[in-house]
């Protein structure tokens, strides 16, 4: 074959390479594409058995699990239901009398509840809510207690007090107390880090269990805290840093004459939900509105006719949990859950959707531990480093002459055209 042929081959050969890589393009880029897309929670009614008044609902900061006290009310003895299925099922279990103000940790483990009226007790259960034990040393009923979100440490303050009585931490499930600084913390993390409001508007932190304060960022009207302390929302802005630089909201929910109410945000700043105090009419609806990128859209599910008493999220913002009751024939009782795809971890050569829990209820799931949320997937060999030879995929298409290789999860993609091959040297 004379050179001047052969140079024509390889010309026509490069041409066909470079078309069909370019076919093959969009095909390969769908799944970027698809996974930088907003996902859109996904909202559905739940029905909680029983008969009685729901006071206080929580979702645990894994998601993992769904909490609401019920008081009964033929026997008025209160009841702890709690859903691991996205409330498909509930399990029942009785709570100290007049339970209220339910704290939940990580994975829904340790729970404290306050007891009743005159009692100047808290209630600690560290098995999911089967058994409780009641602690009432230092516990006034004007006390509040504050819960870490890993439940290793517990903070105690009056909230009436005339007096500046110093802040109380516990780090034995409340079996002693020891007083700290005279600062009242509205938020208490892990590892001794601690987060206040002041009456004058500006925002406190602290790093050793109360002990010393500091101010940080600018002043602001409200503030909440994601379970891990990094991201606050102070219902028109958002920061990343615990409070020291703030970004203002692209888009904000509403244009009518409200303020915030209810508000809440993840801890990677992006899932956001906030309900809204109608300021100029006697008005009690509070409809909520999410946001799963920061702001930038919103999704309203309520109607004038509800107004949300408890709202509360998971540290991924995967479930917010909304719950509203009302003896008002106007008004009627909600309970809702919103639900966001939890992505599956990143597996070489994984083809799934990578969508990880779905929004649809399913009869069993799998509680996951700690404050992050996790998923279930096949367990998988770890990628090939440089000095080994990739893995060739089974999706050999031979009759088109395209190979594919999987190194280090990116597609590498070989064509074979009449004289030209470009193949992985092994």
């Amino acid at each position: 074959m004379s050179f001047k042929s052969r140079g024509r081959k390889l010309y026509v050969s490069v041409i066909v390479f470079i078309s069909m890589f370019a076919l093959s393009l969009p095909a390969i880029l769908a799944p970027l594409a698809k996974a930088e897309s907003t996902p859109l929670y996904t909202w559905r009614n739940i029905t909680i058995p029983g008969r009685g008044d729901i006071s206080e609902s929580r979702v645990s900061p894994d998601g993992s699990k769904l909490f609401v006290l019920q008081k009964d009310l033929a026997s008025g003895r209160v009841n702890l239901l709690i859903s691991a299925n996205d409330g498909v099922s509930w399990s029942t279990f009785a709570a100290p009398e007049d339970a209220n103000r339910l704290l939940v940790n990580s994975d829904g483990s340790k729970l404290v509840v306050r007891g009743k009226h005159g009692e100047n007790a808290i209630y600690i259960s560290t098995d999911g809510g089967r058994t409780w034990t009641k602690r009432n040393q230092f516990v006034a009923d004007t006390a509040r207690v504050l819960m870490s979100p890993d439940g290793s440490t517990l903070a105690m303050y009056w909230e009436h007090s005339l007096y500046a009585d110093p802040m109380s931490i516990s780090t034995d499930d409340g079996n002693t107390w020891v007083p700290k600084g005279s600062e009242y913390p509205d938020y208490v993390f892990n590892s001794g880090k601690m987060a206040r409001r002041s009456n004058d508007g500006t925002l406190r932190q602290s790093t050793d269990y109360g002990m010393t304060w500091s101010t940080v960022g600018s002043s602001i009207d409200r503030a909440n805290f994601s379970h891990d302390g990094k991201s606050v929302f102070d219902g028109f802005r958002t920061s990343i840093d615990s409070g020291a630089n703030w970004n203002q909201l692209p888009k904000y929910p509403i244009d009518t004459i409200r303020t915030t109410e209810l508000g809440g945000i993840s801890n990677d700043g992006k899932k956001l939900f906030v309900t809204f105090k109608n300021d100029s009419i006697d008005d009690p609806s509070l409809p909520v509105f999410v946001s799963s990128n920061g702001g930038k859209t919103w999704q309203k599910w309520g109607d004038e006719g509800v107004s949300f008493s408890a709202v509360s999220m998971s540290a991924d913002g995967s479930r917010i949990f909304a719950t509203s009751q009302f003896t008002d024939p106007d008004y009627k009782s909600v309970y809702r859950l919103a639900t966001l795809p939890r992505p599956q971890p990143a597996t070489p050569g994984d083809t799934g959707t990578g969508t990880g829990g779905a929004t649809a209820p399913s009869t069993t799931t799998t509680p996951s531990t700690g404050s992050s949320s996790s998923g279930t997937s096949a367990a998988a060999t770890p990628s090939s480093t440089s000095s080994k030879k990739p893995e060739k995929s089974s999706s050999n298409l031979a009759e088109t002459g395209v190979s594919i290789w999987v190194v280090s999860g990116l597609a590498v993609v070989a064509i074979a055209v009449g004289g030209l091959a470009l193949r992985k040297r092994l």
